[in-house]
């Protein structure tokens, strides 16, 4: 279980202090960061896309990249070779129905050092979809190699990762563009809704109740894999590479909490456990934490990854003059005294285009975006609840920043 007593580490995991020219797969020579990568790049120039994790989110992003903006797919890193290939293949089928190249058989590197021989490429912009563990660290190496970053959430997954992430976001300010994966805000309809609640639509806020219940994920386990393997491939079932469900997953809903409280909880109390799903990993099958926010109000939160045959996600934020809703599917809404209810039920539909548009934007334009306080303050309002839940007992949002503080170590060895 994870604690203030695991071990910790006070530098980078083993395997990012290995230089890549050992273990990178780089057949191109590399190149020095060219300087519109730091600067900006023209609006008519395809921005160079470099994806760091191919998994299925890591899949997904480089897709809606490419679909949505002007940028083309140039080079994938990732620890597996077979993870690689799959995400070639997928990528260069979408690629191909665009009337775009390609992606070059070279510009695939593997192992260990492949996120650093990918950001010493000519990339201009770099997605980054590694376990979360890793994000603080491939976050620094792409601010220093000049690189606009979209990185998806959470941003850590400890408090100090996420800290981490805070002061790489000073440095960059004003000169690159980061993103991190709340697509969720980039919801018309929730936008809506958030705006009036801020308007005072419902009052003054009481409580509210957030939750995500889902089903389960599925296992990547590979038969005769060493223990190492299998657990990087299953890193969405470990606590320690993950976050567990409540900061890896469960984020989406409480970073929704917070756009409407407008800040973090001061304390949380919480409990949960593994009791449906205790076939893989390590992490928890159900959370259930209480989050108290400034003037009192009180957010129930819960969330469970084993479900069948029901699932949903949605925010409740009761006022003292009505009730915002905001369900994934389904009307947002505002009832009571001033109501008002969405045209349209899919409220995600969109978002993600949405999100990575305004974001190329951005680096088009030079007035860069820079979302790590802002993701850094939800993936510490899940660790958390997570802490709370793990001990069983009410914790403080000062307590976390003072007793847990250290870097975990993974144990990862190479």
């Amino acid at each position: 279980m994870w604690s203030k007593n695991m071990k910790s580490s006070s530098s980078n995991p083993s395997w990012q202090r290995r230089g890549f020219l050992k273990t990178a797969v780089a057949g191109a020579g590399l190149v020095l960061a060219r300087p519109e990568t730091v600067f900006g790049s023209s609006a008519n120039s395809a921005l160079q896309l470099g994806l760091i994790g191919c998994g299925g989110r890591g899949n997904n992003d480089a897709g809606v990249f490419i679909r949505n903006t002007n940028t083309q797919c140039v080079a994938l890193a990732d620890l597996f070779e077979d993870r690689l290939h799959e995400t070639k293949d997928s990528l260069d089928k979408r690629l191909v129905n665009l009337e775009k190249p390609k992606i070059d058989p070279s510009r695939l590197y593997q192992g260990p050092g492949s996120a650093e021989a990918l950001l010493a490429s000519d990339v201009d912009v770099v997605i980054i979809t590694s376990p979360p563990y890793f994000h603080p660290h491939h976050l620094e190496l792409a601010v220093s190699a000049g690189k606009h970053v979209y990185m998806e959430k959470p941003v850590a997954a400890d408090t100090a990762g996420a800290l981490k992430v805070v002061e790489i976001g000073k440095k960059a300010e004003g000169k690159q563009s980061i993103a991190v994966g709340f697509q969720i805000r980039y919801s018309k309809e929730f936008q809506e809704v958030v705006k009036r609640v801020h308007e005072g639509a419902i009052g003054d806020i009481v409580s509210g109740m957030v939750y995500y219940h889902t089903g389960r994920l599925g296992s990547r386990f590979r038969q005769g894999a060493s223990d190492q393997e299998n657990r990087l491939r299953n890193w969405v079932f470990d606590q320690v590479l993950s976050g567990d469900i409540i900061v890896e997953q469960n984020i989406h809903v409480i970073d929704v909490a917070n756009w409407y409280l407008q800040g973090h909880p001061e304390k949380a109390f919480g409990t949960g456990g593994r009791k449906a799903r205790v076939d893989v990993g390590d992490c928890w099958d159900h959370f259930i934490v209480t989050y108290w926010y400034p003037n009192d109000v009180k957010i129930d939160f819960s969330s469970s990854q084993f479900l069948k045959g029901w699932g949903d996600c949605r925010e409740r934020i009761f006022g003292t003059k009505g009730t915002a809703d905001t369900p994934y599917t389904g009307n947002a809404q505002i009832t009571g005294d001033n109501e008002w209810k969405s045209e349209s039920t899919d409220n995600l539909g969109g978002t993600e285009s949405s999100k990575v548009t305004h974001f190329v934007e951005s680096i088009h334009s030079g007035k860069y975006l820079n979302e790590t306080a802002q993701g850094a303050e939800s993936t510490m309002t899940s660790i958390l609840g997570r802490i709370a839940a793990y001990e069983g007992r009410e914790v403080t949002w000062d307590e976390m920043l003072k007793d847990y503080s250290e870097p975990v170590d993974a144990g990862l060895k190479w």
